[in-house]
């Protein structure tokens, strides 16, 4: 123990040192904070940079997205300007002022009679009882036959159900109508 109190110590020289030490020290820290500070405003400066080119991004991408609608509801309007259902020249779309009251109809406008001349009479159409396990099959059978072959409007077809129904099939037709407030 009397060896380590004989040596030299020099407090003061002790206290310069660690002075110049705790200073570089402290250099080191201010030098390491303002490098911080500046790598920390360069990731701002980037990060403002990508939100700029990501706003002009999506500024684009909305304008674009506006000229397609706009392209869009151009070309639906243009189409529905356009639109003519298909009606074949030999047929006019049906009205009640064409129903036959001796025929079953009259020619249309610009139809030759041809057409209606070739219409089986009434007489030849399948009539429905509405008796009889696949009486009915027939019956829809002709119906969608006359309407296919012919055109027929539904309309037409609706209005000869009475002189087409028989027995049963009548009956209910005439229930229907009256529970429908329609009567004869």
């Amino acid at each position: 123990m009397s060896d380590l109190i004989q040596l030299p110590i020099n407090v003061t020289e002790l206290k310069v040192k660690f002075q110049v030490q705790n200073d570089e020290m402290e250099d080191l820290s201010i030098l390491n904070i303002n490098d911080q500070l500046r790598i920390l405003k360069d990731h701002v400066l980037e990060i403002i940079k990508n939100t700029n080119q990501f706003a002009t991004h999506l500024a684009k991408g909305d304008s674009e997205r506006q000229k397609l609608k706009n392209e869009i509801i151009s070309n639906v309007e243009k189409i529905h300007d356009n639109y003519e259902p298909h009606i074949p020249r030999h047929y006019t779309p049906f009205t009640e002022e064409k129903l036959s009251v001796k025929g079953i109809l009259t020619p249309f406008l610009g139809e030759s009679p041809i057409c209606a001349k070739d219409i089986p009479k009434m007489e030849e159409w399948t009539k429905f009882s509405g008796e009889g396990e696949y009486n009915h099959i027939e019956f829809i059978r002709t119906i969608d036959m006359l309407q296919e072959d012919f055109h027929i409007p539904e309309e037409i077809i609706v209005g000869k159900l009475h002189s087409l129904f028989t027995r049963t099939a009548k009956k209910w037709y005439y229930k229907m109508r009256i529970d429908h407030g329609k009567h004869d």
